[in-house]
């Protein structure tokens, strides 16, 4: 176990996650993240990054899709890992958390994560406010939203 905080914390989008491995331990070239999805999360906007994902799935179904590309149904044991800028999105769409390991590399979504979270808890601002502040967090990371979200294969 690291040295660092183990505390949840909520993510722009509704999920929790838990920095296991932050990138000051890894000199920002990994870090390890504990992540929840929760029941029922709709598919949000295709979104591509600087850095490699590996989504590995403990528990639970992760629906995973890459654009023009059909969804891809993730269970416990399975994994996927998304290369740097291919735009991608995943969503829950069972009843239950889908529990989700995910290393990335280079680090920075540990500060990313960080950041949204104390956005979150400023409850002083206004909804025009709070979105300005959003889009200027996934910015200062590099987080673009490139495409509308993906089709939900429940409706």
């Amino acid at each position: 176990m690291s040295s660092h905080d183990t505390k949840w914390m909520q993510t722009l989008t509704g999920a929790r996650i838990r920095i296991k491995t932050a990138g000051s331990e890894t000199n920002n070239r990994l870090t390890i993240i504990d992540f929840i999805e929760p029941a029922n999360s709709a598919p949000p906007v295709f979104t591509r990054h600087e850095f490699i994902e590996v989504f590995c799935v403990v528990s639970g179904t992760l629906c995973f899709q890459f654009p023009d590309e059909p969804c891809l149904e993730l269970n416990a044991g399975d994994s996927i890992t998304c290369p740097s800028y291919k735009p991608h999105s995943f969503w829950n769409e069972t009843a239950r958390p889908v529990e989700v390991q995910l290393v990335c590399s280079p680090a920075g979504l540990d500060e990313f994560f960080k950041a949204s979270d104390a956005l979150l808890k400023d409850t002083a601002l206004d909804e025009q406010t709070l979105a300005a502040k959003r889009l200027a967090l996934r910015t200062r990371y590099g987080l673009e939203h490139v495409g509308i979200p993906p089709k939900s294969r429940r409706t």
